[in-house]
């Protein structure tokens, strides 16, 4: 058991190794319900994608949002009233390459 302890801190959960900076999981669960409502809602991907994969994509974008900024900084942005403007754009930009991901597995 302590084996599995030690070596598994060295494997690294993400392809590229970069460690995601912590959020919390509330911030989370409501990021992907409200992508997820937001997406399914529109109808965009009603034809290619079951419920459960579109959050498992909107999971994706916020997975690239924890690698890309801190939690602090999505706090500052959102003080600033600039978050639905940098996020909308994020996810606009992160969007498509979660769904190509998704739809190439």
């Amino acid at each position: 058991m302590f084996l599995i302890l030690i070596f598994s801190s060295k494997i690294n959960s993400h392809p590229d190794g970069a460690i995601p900076y912590w959020y919390p999981s509330s911030y989370i669960f409501g990021f992907v319900n409200g992508c997820a409502d937001t997406v399914e809602k529109s109808g965009v991907f009603s034809n290619r994608f079951w419920p459960n994969e579109i959050r498992s994509i909107c999971g994706c974008v916020v997975d690239s949002l924890r690698h890309s900024l801190t939690f602090e900084e999505v706090n500052t942005l959102e003080a600033d009233n600039k978050t639905t403007v940098d996020l909308q754009t994020f996810v606009a930009i992160t969007m498509p390459l979660c769904v190509n991901e998704k739809s190439n597995r």
